[in-house]
């Protein structure tokens, strides 16, 4: 957690000595965002959400922890179950965007669930892209498309106007 401003992580550490869970994390979402490679944010983060008695979103963020305890196995299961036991639902809900390569290296806890290998498998693979990514793409470009014709229609109304 070198690359990580320690200002920011005191800051959570306050937030969490002051039991403001709820800005913690806030501010460990963030930093999430911007190091998806940490995985003890992850952590972090699915400590705070068991605090806060939300085990299912605990262990959607404790889901990537190599070394997990009792606590840690049942709020996995649970967000598991959440998501239909389902590994492409499941990996989708975890929204690792980081380095394919740290979870090709994580050593998992083995035999607590048959699916978090398949869902590892997921988390590694290239994405593809759906009908709904293409959708929105093309959605895009209509809409750029339309706003250039609808300008140039005013542009030439104007015109007409004045002259």
């Amino acid at each position: 957690m070198e690359k990580i401003p320690v200002k920011t992580l005191k800051k959570i550490e306050e937030d969490i000595k002051k039991n403001d869970l709820g800005k913690a994390r806030d501010r460990l979402h963030g930093l999430i965002s911007t190091y998806p490679n940490e995985l003890d944010l992850r952590k972090k983060l699915g400590d705070i959400y068991f605090e806060l008695r939300y085990p299912t979103m605990a262990g959607r963020y404790w889901y990537l922890e190599e070394n997990k305890t009792l606590e840690m196995i049942n709020a996995c299961a649970a967000f598991e179950q959440s998501e239909g036991n389902d590994p492409y639902r499941i990996s989708r809900a975890l929204k690792f965007k980081g380095n394919p390569e740290i979870i090709q290296k994580l050593q998992l806890v083995q035999g607590y669930s048959p699916i978090q290998d398949k869902v590892k498998e997921k988390l590694v693979e290239e994405p593809t892209e759906t009908l709904g990514d293409k959708l929105v793409t093309i959605g895009c470009i209509s809409i750029l498309v339309l706003t250039f014709f609808f300008t140039l229609i005013g542009i030439i109304t104007i015109f007409r106007w004045i002259f």
